[in-house]
């Protein structure tokens, strides 16, 4: 028997066992995971970016607390490959008043922005110019924007970290374990076959995993893309759904070199280019390499296993790249991967919620996993462990059902 089971071994699932065996240092804890190791679903496949530059409230403090406490992990010695390379918007002439806003409200919040009308770098403002650009509907860049307090990070090594430091408090984990089913049990059994009935009033007693039953008082689902299957079987109707994303490598020789190395927030390093029309250019300056992806509103569905399309590359990205990053032209990728965003199709934001007696789930990051998994595993250990309030990084106390799936929250403004 089990006082709490984390069914995840991705990033959430790790901060949360974490936390609670930080928290509760008496609780028995147990993370089960279909894969073979730590981190190897969605969270290994992730892009790996962080912002803590947000206009609604709730952004700025789940990525902020988030990024600061990886910040002073890596500060005391742990490398986890952060490097605030910034943001930088290519903001099309449709978008600039709002952006400029924006911006303002960055400001006044302390955060550094700065505005770039030319790149001293092989990227294109202008396309309107070029007649496929034209005829594909491209807009012209109106300026650069970039916001310094941002980066990339590597995803292995901060789920290895928690894996790390949740083992060593005596934290349990057992991989290549499916769960297919939670199971309850009456609060009041009485002893008849087939229990429990409709009428009766349940708690969690477990969870029916590949390899037999483990019974636990507390469960937690940190499964991601994977949610929205076990909600509907259990018949909670909540608003995830599992939508692919692919990642495409290029490698940065040439003049594609001199972008990576353009070093505008960071001495070395070039940003994160965000382009219009979704296309984002990522760089991996320990490969030589940008990562490149696009935000495409590709149909709900989970892929197991998911694979990168070239299609999407060959008819998606490219044709864009090459318009705002010439130096792109006649290159193909030297590698590719493909995961899932378990999206909340309603606001966006990580749901973090107490469904039954004993049940908890903790998903819907809708691809900002990595930039707010500190906060939301300290939301949901506090949760499930009895807490009215959470205590972040830095002190920053919130309501523990902060998160909870019956919320309204103010609308972000500063979306990619």
């Amino acid at each position: 028997m089990y006082d709490y089971v984390i069914v995840g071994a991705g990033i959430v699932g790790m901060a949360a066992a974490y936390h609670i065996r930080r928290l509760s240092p008496h609780s028995k804890v147990l993370v089960v995971d279909q894969n073979p190791g730590v981190g190897m679903g969605d969270t290994g496949r992730s892009a790996a970016a962080f912002r803590t530059a947000f206009t609604s409230w709730i952004n700025r403090v789940l990525a902020k607390t988030s990024i600061d406490f990886y910040r002073e992990v890596q500060r005391k010695g742990v490398d986890l490959g952060m490097r605030f390379v910034g943001y930088l918007f290519l903001v099309p002439e449709e978008n600039a008043e709002t952006m400029r806003k924006v911006a303002e409200e960055l400001r006044t919040m302390g955060i550094a922005v700065e505005f770039y009308r030319k790149l001293d770098a092989p990227v294109r403002f202008r396309v309107s110019e070029d007649e496929e650009a034209r005829e594909m509907g491209l807009p012209d860049v109106a300026f650069g924007l970039l916001v310094k307090e941002a980066g990339i990070m590597d995803p292995e090594k901060l789920v290895r970290y928690y894996y790390e430091e949740y083992t060593r408090l005596g934290g349990e984990v057992k991989f290549n374990t499916r769960v297919e089913n939670i199971f309850f049990a009456p609060k009041r059994p009485l002893g008849i076959p087939g229990e429990p009935f409709v009428w009766q009033d349940v708690k969690v007693a477990g969870v029916e995993t590949t390899n037999g039953v483990i019974e636990a008082r507390n469960v937690i689902l940190a499964t991601g893309a994977w949610t929205e299957r076990l909600m509907d079987a259990l018949g909670f109707g909540l608003p995830l759904k599992p939508r692919k994303r692919q990642v495409f490598v290029v490698r940065a020789d040439g003049e594609l070199r001199r972008l990576l190395e353009l070093g505008l927030a960071d001495r070395e390093y070039g940003p994160m280019f965000i382009l219009p029309k979704g296309v984002y250019m990522r760089p991996e300056p320990g490969e030589g390499t940008f990562w490149v992806g696009v935000a495409d509103r590709r149909p709900f569905r989970l892929e197991e296993p998911p694979e990168a399309e070239e299609a999407l590359w060959r008819y998606g990205i490219y044709p864009v790249l090459t318009k705002y990053v010439p130096a792109v032209e006649g290159r193909v990728p030297q590698n590719a991967w493909a995961g899932h965003y378990d999206e909340n199709v309603v606001d966006y934001q990580p749901i973090v919620d107490r469904l039954a007696e004993g049940l908890y789930v903790a998903a819907g990051t809708s691809g900002s996993g990595i930039m707010k998994a500190d906060a939301i595993g300290r939301i949901a250990a506090y949760l499930a462990l009895g807490y009215g309030k959470a205590e972040l990084y830095g002190g920053v106390v919130v309501e523990s059902n902060l998160l909870r799936h019956n919320r309204c929250f103010e609308e972000e403004r500063l979306v990619i």
